[in-house]
């Protein structure tokens, strides 16, 4: 059992709760018992729900792959044009990042279809280098 003193508008006041039940609390002041209905939780209302709508189905019918950039750097050579056919492994880019020239290479085979940089191009982790399909 709990007690806690209050002294409310210059009364001292005793009360003791002895025990809270289905939102009733037995509550005994200055020896007197009394019980008192305590107000029940709302529930918050129910959220609604939220579809997305179904994507467009894609009208080529190719699957294209990019080639990122892994870091942020300077395009030093590319390696590769529009046409060439590559394999998985191949590099397809020379990246220079904190003075060091990185090959990057293409983590799928097919057709190279468009070049997204140039020589001396800065571009930031992330950015297409190639796209092929």
């Amino acid at each position: 059992m709990k007690t806690y003193r209050y002294n409310i508008n210059g009364n001292d006041y005793e009360v003791a709760v002895e025990g809270i039940e289905n939102h009733t609390a037995t509550v005994v002041v200055n020896g007197e018992t009394y019980t008192v209905k305590m107000p029940e939780e709302e529930k918050p209302a129910p959220r609604p729900v939220v579809v997305k709508p179904a994507a467009a189905p894609a009208q080529d019918t190719a699957k294209k792959h990019s080639v990122k950039a892994p870091l942020p750097g300077v395009i030093v050579e590319v390696t590769v044009k529009p046409g060439d056919e590559i394999k998985r492994g191949d590099t397809v880019v020379v990246l220079d990042a904190m003075k060091m020239e990185n090959n990057i290479t293409s983590d799928y085979t097919g057709k190279i279809t468009e070049i997204c940089v140039v020589p001396g191009e800065s571009v930031m982790e992330g950015k297409d280098l190639i796209i092929l399909e």
